[in-house]
C-alpha cells in the first residue's frame, strides 16, 4: 500500500495544519541497523533529544526502499514527546498524528500502520529523528470519531510509540526512496536519473 495517498495536496505544506513527511520501513526489510552514540554530555533538562543519534546507515534488503508518508491537511497537527529520565531509566519516543474527518485513505493508513512492525523516521525542529529500534516494537495506536455523540467531530489519531533504553536518537544518514535519495544530514535530495 503507498501511503502517500494519504495526502490531499502531496508535497505542500499547510501552514494551518500539519507540515509533516514522515517516512517508514518493515523492521524485516533492515539488515543492518546503524549504532546508537549517546551524547551524555550534551545532556540538559527536557532536552532529551540531543542525547543520542545513529552513527552510519540503514541497510536495507535488495529492493527496499523507505516510503513517504504525507499529511497536509487543514486544522490538523502533529505532537512530538519524547519523555523520560536523563539517568538510564526507559524513555517513551512518542509522535502523535491527529487528522480531521475520517477518509478511506485515513483508515486504511491505520489500518495498515497497526498491523505491521516498522520504523519511523520524521523532521522535527530541523533534525530526523527515528522512532524504532531492532529490540523493541512500535506500538501504533490508531483511534477516531465518528462524530455522532453530541459536541463531537469526525476525526482520527495515530500513535506510534516506542520504549527504548536510550532518548529518541538523531538520524544524520542516508535514506533510500523511490525517486531518489535523502541525506539526512544535510538536507539535500537527489533524484534517481531517469532510465535510458
Amino acid at each position: 500500500m503507498k501511503l502517500g495517498n494519504l495526502d490531499f495536496n502531496i508535497g505542500s505544506i499547510n501552514p494551518s495544519g500539519i507540515g509533516v513527511t514522515i517516512f517508514r520501513i518493515a523492521k524485516a526489510a533492515i539488515t543492518t541497523w546503524p549504532t546508537i552514540v549517546d551524547d551524555l554530555a550534551s545532556a540538559s533538562g527536557t532536552d532529551v533529544g540531543v542525547l543520542s543519534t545513529y552513527d552510519g546507515d540503514f541497510v536495507l534488503a535488495t529492493g527496499e526502499v523507505w516510503e513517504k508518508i504525507y499529511s497536509t491537511q487543514g486544522k490538523g497537527k502533529a505532537t512530538f514527546e519524547p519523555t523520560g529520565e536523563v539517568d538510564c531509566k526507559m524513555f517513551t519516543n512518542k509522535l502523535t498524528l491527529s487528522y480531521p474527518k475520517l477518509t478511506p485513505a485515513l483508515l486504511a493508513f491505520s489500518k495498515a500502520a497497526v498491523n505491521g512492525d516498522y520504523v519511523y523516521i520524521f523532521k522535527h525542529d530541523g533534525k530526523y529523528f527515528v522512532i524504532g529500534h531492532k529490540d523493541y516494537r512500535v506500538v501504533t495506536s490508531p483511534s477516531g470519531d465518528t462524530g455522532d455523540a453530541a459536541g463531537s467531530a469526525k476525526g482520527s489519531t495515530i500513535e506510534l510509540e516506542a520504549p527504548d533504553v536510550t532518548p529518541l536518537p538523531i538520524y544524520k544518514g542516508e535514506l533510500a526512496l523511490a525517486d531518489g535519495t535523502l541525506d539526512c544530514a544535510t538536507d539535500t535530495f537527489t533524484p534517481t536519473p531517469p532510465t535510458p
